[in-house]
């Protein structure tokens, strides 16, 4: 991983390892154990994951992912994006690495952030689980109906940003 983004990452682990280690109680050891059962228990299912993502995107061709989601598709990938986004019944490490594949394909940052943040709003396997059952049919109708435009809206600010900065 590299730019900005993955540096922070690393400057922030950098000194918060440096600030466990200078505490001397201990905190450095147990947040190593800690980070090797995360990862033993993480691994495997990105390695899953990315796999799985690598297969869907194959399965899609690369020229049509390009048109419906690059670029050139504007206000329609953003759409799509969002579309895709509603019908992902997964987790977070699975839904980063279609996004990742697709990013990888030609799909551009509006469409991905489209697709982003309609998983994060409507992911199916959490309404299914969670909030129908629990909350119910009312709630799950007020909470959609609110935020039902929210994945386009991510989309249009997105393809705005990248047009002020290219």
């Amino acid at each position: 991983m590299t730019g900005p983004g993955a540096y922070l990452i690393y400057l922030a682990a950098i000194m918060l390892s440096l600030y466990a280690v200078l505490r001397r109680d201990g905190s450095a050891g147990l947040g190593l154990v800690r980070a090797l059962e995360q990862s033993i228990t993480l691994l495997p299912r990105m390695i899953c994951a990315l796999v799985a993502a690598g297969f869907m995107v194959n399965l899609i061709p690369t020229e049509i992912i390009g048109r419906l989601l690059g670029n050139e598709a504007g206000l329609t990938g953003i759409l799509i994006g969002s579309l895709a986004g509603l019908i992902v019944p997964s987790g977070p490490v699975i839904s980063f690495a279609i996004a990742s594949a697709f990013a990888g394909e030609g799909a551009s940052a509006p469409a991905l952030v489209s697709f982003i943040t309609a998983w994060s709003l409507f992911a199916a396997h959490r309404i299914f689980i969670f909030e129908i059952p629990l909350l119910g049919i009312p709630f799950l109708r007020l909470r959609m109906l609110s935020v039902v435009i929210l994945p386009f809206v991510a989309g249009i600010l997105a393809l705005g940003v990248t047009k002020a900065f290219d």
